[in-house]
């Protein structure tokens, strides 16, 4: 034994072996690499389990391996193989190791690194990110270059991307712009179906028609083409829109350096080879226990009816379950931020949740947006309306728009709405509605200082005891250090979100600040923000506080109208709190 169990071996092409090494042993995983030579000189039950990162001639590997581990015979333990390629599908097999055996001699995975990389990404910046889909917004998104992982990036987009009817829109600029747009069009010929996709040149494009962009992915080669092309992006789109759509940069194996000072607020760097490789994703399963969830959730009912999961292609155990079945249940998980997003909820621990259901018109608004969904992932998986299904000429009669389904088929995207919160209580989640507090910027008068954050705290306790099942949300253009303490109170100490309402570039909001200090305070805080929510100037913000916010907090005196909206003062000049309603 080389290395100890359950140790991870490493086999491959460089330079991807030398990211996987780095990254498990950056989790303190034990990790070995291995020649693709030595690997077939060794003893297989050695390894605890074994990555395959896109190594040359996997066939040949995987058969030896196959047969030295003993073909079809049941073992004490089986080898776990990770076989890494760029995309899917997967690399052909032959017909014995593509339908092993899961409990035989060699478990073997496949991990499609773009995709998974995508999948990731979408889960950590969701299209929703930049923007506030119960008032109307719709997402755009702008892919600037299409090197690796904007394909699959793209691809996992359009798959999430529906809010809700209106269509929404990507805007991929490109070299060879065309010869792109073909090809792509030739692998999904009905992405026109999901979305507005448009092809442009790279050489900054035309941002001045259609609808605001949301969010921005820059994924250039040479690498450092995208951090120049961001950093003109940046100001172009601020100067069209008057705000600051948060830009995803593809960094490779870059290291981002420099303090908080440094970052420009609007710019997120990552390196989708590192996301993709971290443990929790390679071998942990992070990002499919919820796929798993559902899966299960599936095959349950499937048995509430008297008959036999096993019996159906769909109904497998987990281990068993065809890839394009496995892929099913992931965007169906994945598209669940989503749906939390239009309705104003989110997940937290189940043990701070009683008990949920989406109201009935949510639920039908949501039905709508699930047919969406799943008719995005038919369509770019190539199928096209028939009055009759046939699976193998992909025909499939629900290709229809929802009103036009049957009330039977109709129950059927209902069904899967309403049993998101079951969904989400098997993974150990409840779903609560958030509680918005708007914070408008203070008035010019209003003291800095522990008076002020005494108040604060005492809003904050009180209205935290007033809607203990509601999850409390912080919206403000964090713009004066007045309302950057109470936003800080709020996240520090009532665990709190925080919503940027962005109504000018941020580029500006910096600029404004008097020093050094105050910038990182005001950086730290746009770290921290869960959504950035871009406004059409003053007026855009004004009509956000009074259609969203369910609470307003004003630090100022009472003014003589009555308001509209459920509002607290917080006058510093008595020291006291008051209240248009109840508490």
């Amino acid at each position: 034994m080389l290395f100890g169990k359950p140790a991870v071996w490493v086999c491959g092409s460089e330079p991807l072996v030398a990211r996987i090494r780095r990254a498990l042993r950056s989790e303190r995983r034990r990790v070995r690499a291995i020649t693709p030579d030595r690997l077939l000189r060794l003893r297989p039950r050695d390894c605890g389990t074994l990555i395959l990162a896109d190594p040359p001639g996997a066939q040949a590997l995987l058969q030896d391996l196959w047969t030295r581990l003993g073909g079809q015979r049941r073992p004490v333990r089986s080898l776990r193989v990770v076989l890494i390629h760029r995309a899917d599908p997967p690399p052909t097999l032959s017909p014995d190791l593509a339908n092993l055996d899961p409990e035989g001699p060699l478990c073997l995975e496949t991990f499609a690194l773009d995709d998974r990389a995508a999948r990731a990404l979408l889960a950590r910046w969701p299209l929703h990110f930049g923007l506030d889909p119960v008032l109307g917004q719709r997402p755009h998104l702008l892919i600037a270059g299409f090197a690796p992982p904007a394909r699959a990036f793209l691809l996992q987009a359009l798959r999430l991307i529906h809010y809700g009817e209106e269509r929404s829109r990507v805007t991929v600029a490109c070299a060879d712009a065309a010869s792109v747009a073909e090809r792509f069009s030739q692998s999904y010929p009905l992405a026109a179906q999901v979305a507005e996709i448009c092809w442009v040149p790279l050489d900054i494009p035309d941002l001045g028609s259609g609808p605001p962009v949301t969010q921005v992915l820059v994924c250039t080669e040479p690498l450092g083409l995208g951090l120049d092309l961001a950093e003109r992006l940046a100001p172009r789109l601020a100067r069209i829109q008057g705000a600051s759509p948060p830009i995803l940069l593809e960094i490779g194996d870059a290291e981002p350096r420099g303090p908080l000072e440094d970052w420009d607020g609007q710019v997120f760097p990552f390196s989708y080879l590192r996301e993709a490789c971290r443990p929790q994703v390679l071998l942990d399963g992070e990002g499919d226990r919820l796929a798993q969830t559902i899966h299960e959730h599936y095959t349950d009912s499937i048995a509430a009816q008297g008959r036999d999961p096993a019996a159906e292609p769909a109904g497998q155990p987990w281990p068993h379950l065809a890839a394009t079945y496995r892929d099913a249940n992931r965007r169906q998980a994945d598209h669940l931020g989503a749906k939390l997003a239009v309705t104003d909820c989110r997940a937290v621990p189940e043990e701070r949740v009683e008990s949920f259901a989406f109201a009935p018109l949510e639920a039908e608004r949501l039905a709508v947006i699930e047919h969406l969904r799943w008719a995005a992932d038919r369509y770019l998986d190539g199928w096209i309306y028939a009055p009759k299904r046939d699976n193998a000429r992909k025909h499939h009669p629900q290709l229809v728009p929802y009103p036009d389904l049957s009330e039977p088929m109709k129950d059927l995207d209902r069904y899967a709405v309403r049993g998101v919160p079951a969904l989400l209580a098997r993974s150990g989640l409840g779903v609560v509605r958030v509680l918005i507090l708007g914070l408008p910027d203070p008035a010019s008068d209003f003291p800095m200082g522990s008076p002020l954050r005494r108040l604060a705290d005492q809003v904050l306790d009180r209205v935290l005891a007033r809607y203990p099942d509601r999850s409390l949300i912080v919206a403000s253009t964090l713009a004066d250090p007045r309302g950057r303490l109470v936003a800080r109170r709020a996240l520090d100490r009532a665990g709190a979100g925080l919503w940027l309402l962005s109504p000018r570039p941020i580029s500006d909001l910096l600029r404004d600040q008097p020093d050094d200090r105050t910038r990182r305070d005001l950086l730290d805080l746009l770290a921290r923000a869960e959504r950035r929510i871009t406004l059409p100037g003053v007026n855009g913000l004004g009509r956000w506080f009074s259609e969203r916010a369910e609470i307003i907090l004003t630090l100022g005196a009472e003014p003589t109208e009555t308001p509209a909206r459920k509002t607290i003062w917080l006058d510093p000049v008595t020291g006291s709190l008051e209240w248009s309603f109840d508490y």
